[in-house]
């Protein structure tokens, strides 16, 4: 079941609409409820009307019995910032997750099974936030995030501005003791002695993009004994990528073992 739902966001300040995908009622067997939900962002320049139409999600949310939410990310990185009324950070992880969950009894309320995932700029924003929202959600799925966005906006994406960096992630050094800054949370979330979310990543080996950052992290995540499912294979960072890689992404949110 699809659903388009609009509603007021005291985070935001303004209306706000999200799509909504519902493990019932499409033609495979029900699924049992309360449904487990992944949250899931889109990409730098994409919204979620786009990543629902392009994307096969109602496919592989009836098929794994996981609903899903996505909203806009309007090219935030997913972060807060309250002198522009834009607190996209508390909108993904505390707002949307008890609207949708007002809205839809039928969503379940329980950390384990309550997930956060993304693309690109979505599953940096994925990651960030799982590790922020840590009583929220348990998995964090990211398929070629831009995980290291210092490396992204070095001026080496001439089509990125140079001041966007700082424009939603702040001084630079500052970014590196942050909580925007995904190494430095993990290790922080470690040193408090937190459980991490369970983590899925993939990424394309000739995505110019990302692939390089994606590597890095995984070998960090390797260093660190962090528990990530990391999975690299042909692809570029575009929409068939991403596709081939759904199977996998909720197999890895349903716990079950992917063909």
């Amino acid at each position: 079941m699809y659903i388009r739902v609009s509603f007021k966001s005291d985070m935001l300040m303004r209306g706000v609409s999200a799509h909504v995908f519902l493990p019932y009622h499409d033609g495979y067997p029900d699924a049992k409820r309360p449904y487990p939900t992944l949250y899931f962002l889109p990409g730098y320049s994409a919204n979620a009307e786009e990543i629902s139409m392009l994307l096969p999600i109602r496919r592989y949310c009836t098929e794994h019995g996981i609903a899903v939410v996505i909203p806009d990310g309007e090219n935030s990185f997913y972060t807060d910032h309250p002198e522009r009324c834009a607190l996209f950070s508390s909108y993904v992880g505390e707002e949307l997750v008890r609207v949708t969950r007002e809205m839809f009894p039928c969503l379940s309320r329980e950390k384990e099974q309550t997930y956060i995932g993304g693309i690109s700029m979505g599953g940096y924003g994925a990651c960030t936030n799982g590790l922020r929202w840590h009583e929220t959600f348990s998995k964090v799925m990211m398929l070629s995030p831009a995980i290291d966005p210092q490396d992204l906006m070095n001026e080496r994406v001439p089509t990125l501005p140079s001041t966007l960096f700082g424009a939603w992630l702040g001084d630079r050094e500052a970014y590196l003791t942050s909580w925007m800054n995904p190494r430095h949370a993990i290790l922080a979330a470690r040193e408090a002695g937190r459980a991490l979310p369970e983590m899925f990543m993939c990424c394309g080996r000739q995505d110019a993009l990302v692939y390089d950052m994606c590597k890095d992290f995984a070998a960090f995540a390797k260093e660190h004994t962090i528990g990530l499912e990391y999975i690299e294979g042909d692809g570029q960072h575009d929409i068939p990528y991403w596709d081939s890689m759904l199977e996998a992404a909720f197999s890895f949110l349903s716990g079950r073992k992917s063909a």
